[in-house]
Parts: C-alpha cells; structure tokens; sequence
C-alpha cells in the first residue's frame, strides 16, 4: 500500500496533463498510460468511472482499484486548494464597464466559479447575464477556461422553457465569458428566507403579506401546491437535461429563478466545476453548496438520481423553511448527510400533507434505489399531488426507515474500515 500511496503522489505532483515521459508511448507502462488518461479528465472537470477502466484492464484492475482513487483525490485536493486561492483574490470591483460586444450595468452576483454581471449587447440594446470567469492569471487558466467553455456549449445546446438560455461565448481583455437569458426573476433562497420571516410573524399572531415574487406571484408559508408547482417545472427541466445526458451537479434554491408569472427558471449548472467525488472548498459559497449534495456524491461516485436528491433537500426547505440540516461546520455537515436522518417535514410543519411529505422523502431518500428513478417520475408525482390525485410514493413505515438506515450506516462503516 505504501508503493501505491507513492505512486499517487508522484502522479499528482505533476503540473502537466500528462505525466512527464520521455519514451514513446508504444514504451509506456500501460498503468502509466492509463493514469494520465484519467488524471487528465480529473484536471478538466469529469469524472471517470474507476470500475469501468478496471473493467477493460482485468490484469490490472486491483492496481486501478488502489491507485487511481488515490490519485484523484490528491488532484481534487490541489485543484481545491488553487480555487481557494483564487477565490480569496477576485477583486471587489473590475476595472473596465465594457466587454466586447456588451456594455457591463451592475453586478448581479458571485458564485462558486464566476461573477455574473447585468449587461446590455451595444448593436442590439438586448439586456444579457454575463457570467465571468474573474481571473486572467492561474496556474491551469487553460483548463478553467475550458471548463466555462464547456458550461456554455452544454447548456446551450438545452431547449427548454424551463432552462436558461446560452447566447455566445467569448473572451475580452482575458476574461472568458458567456452571455446567457438575463431572467426577471427572484432567486428561490431570497423566497424562502421571506416564507421564514412570514412563518414567524404568523406564529406571533403578527400581520403579515404573501411573499411576493416581481409582482404577480404570491406564496405564503403553507402554498402547498405552489412549493410543488415550483417542484414540478425544475423536475421537468432536470428530467430533459437528463435524457440528453446532462447533469446539472449544482442544484439549490440560490439556482432557481422564479418569474413573475410563475415560470420557474434553472441556472448554473455546475458542468464544469462541480462533478461527481468533487465536495467544494472550504467557504460559505461551498457550505451552501454541500447542504444540498447527494450522500453518493461525496463517496466519489453519483448520476442523475443525485440531481433528484438535491431537488428533494430544495423542496424540503422550501415547505418547511427550514434546511435539512442546519449544522454550519463542513466535517459534522458531511457526516450528517451520510449518516443521519433529518427530521420528516410534518416535525417542521405540522399541516405539511402526507402525499408531499412522502414525495420529498422519496426524493432524498439516503439510499439512491430508494429514490425516484428518475426525474419525470418525480415530476408526475407532483402533478398528482397538485390535481388532487393519488400519488405513486408509497409511505415508508418506521421499521422500514430504520432497516434503510442501519444499511447506509453499515456499507459506511465498512467503506471505512476497508
């Protein structure tokens, strides 16, 4: 185990995208060729399945079943560290109102890998979102622009009414960027902070107002319908992202953009910066963004039923206002997602109805066969739940709750004690 703890080291260490070699590759070691394969996907943002590659090197496969975790957790790890940095030196302001073809109107936002600006195309007068990314100097600039390339071209190849649109991507100044739909809309964590204040005030008997997105739709604390209304449209667009084969890895309300006329709008997807094994850095952007990861997800592996967890914790929040949980420090967060149960809804919120606690607790099941197996199931069920008819969910009695549990514990401990 120490040669292939050395070995995973050497591999890491090195900056280029292949491991440094000399020899022809007809001379190469064909673990060696292997491992700079699947080093380079890791540096670009993807994520190889290790079984797979084990799969078509049987003669090797124990030696790739030790080694290249290993090695992708150690470049993960240096990849974190660098965004770190990164992050800790993006300028509070930028010195320039103007790139290429768009004049800059005022920034709208910060995320995990990029600055989004309002702006307005100069020959056009058509208002855009300008997602940036904020950096010109980085040791693999390359590779981050690559991966905000990626983003653009994927999502952009997406229709639908539910998906934010992908105009152009260019580069001005050093900048990469893309131009996307800029959506009159309010984000679904500002709505569920104001269903918190809401739900306070009416606990003290204190008059309140329907919260209030633009101006035509109104929600209070228990519009049932309407949190599965919202819940719907984002399973419709995940469900059609899905069958092209694409994974949105970022979904949580600060995603979610709800227009005035109801019209629920997914953005950010996190193609290019967040993939399967990949748990953020260490910031408050990155605690936001584990809140709402797939337990799978953080044992390295995960596919579109991990989508339809984190849309299960979203809707969680948003009938109960409150998080699945709430703990604030990244070990103990991690450990509750693998580990423990979060209270069922109805502890939250006593009038939630049974047929939409049963879908959220489908939807989040710890177990990734427990969930629904794919997004349009889950969509259906809401519309079931919204005309009033019975759903597909069947409850999950306690003893069943507590055998799920006990396996999820068990396959952890034994993953662990490997």
């Amino acid at each position: 185990m120490k040669r292939v703890i050395d070995q995973a080291e050497m591999a890491s260490s090195s900056t280029s995208p292949q491991l440094e070699s000399n020899r022809p590759e007809s001379e190469r070691d064909p673990l060696e060729l292997a491992l700079s394969d699947y080093m380079q996907a890791i540096r670009f943002g993807q994520a190889p399945d290790i079984e797979d590659i084990a799969r078509k090197m049987p003669h090797l496969a124990d030696q790739i079943r030790d080694l290249f975790p290993l090695v992708g957790n150690l470049e993960r790890w240096r990849s974190d560290k660098e965004i770190e940095c990164l992050r800790r030196n993006v300028p509070k302001e930028f010195p320039f109102d103007k790139l290429g073809d768009y004049r800059l109107v005022r920034e709208l936002g910060r995320g995990g890998m990029g600055v989004v600006f309002e702006a307005v195309h100069i020959a056009s007068q058509q208002s855009v979102a300008i997602k940036l990314l904020p950096w010109r100097f980085a040791a693999d600039m390359a590779i981050w622009k690559d991966r905000l390339r990626r983003e653009a071209a994927t999502i952009a190849a997406l229709r639908h009414p539910h998906i934010v649109q992908i105009f152009s991507f260019s580069e001005d100044q050093g900048y990469p960027y893309y131009a996307m739909q800029l959506v009159d809309g309010v984000s679904l964590d500002k709505i569920i902070r104001q269903l918190r204040k809401q739900r306070r005030r009416r606990r003290s008997n204190q008059r309140f107002r329907p919260v209030t997105a633009i101006s035509v739709v109104s929600l209070t604390c228990d519009a049932w319908r309407g949190f599965a209304r919202i819940g719907e449209q984002v399973a419709l667009a995940l469900a059609y992202a899905h069958e092209h084969q694409i994974l949105h890895n970022d979904m949580k309300p600060s995603n979610l953009l709800v227009r005035s006329n109801g019209q629920v709008i997914v953005t950010d997807f996190g193609i290019g910066r967040l993939q399967a094994g990949e748990p953020p850095v260490s910031d408050d952007h990155a605690i936001g963004t584990l809140r709402y990861m797939a337990p799978e997800r953080l044992n390295g592996g995960g596919d579109a039923r991990s989508d339809i967890y984190s849309l299960g914790v979203t809707l969680y929040e948003l009938a109960t206002q409150v998080p699945a949980f709430e703990i604030q420090e990244r070990s103990k967060l991690i450990q509750s997602i693998l580990h423990l149960q979060p209270l069922r809804p109805a502890h939250r919120h006593a009038e939630i109805p049974a047929p939409l606690e049963r879908i959220i607790l489908k939807a989040m099941a710890k177990s990734i066969e427990d969930r629904y197996q794919s997004a349009r199931d889950l969509a259906e069920d809401l519309r079931r739940f919204i005309n009033r008819q019975p759903i597909k969910a069947a409850e999950q009695r306690i003893w069943q709750r507590a055998i799920a549990w006990c396996h999820g514990w068990t396959r952890n401990w034994r993953r662990d004690n490997k």
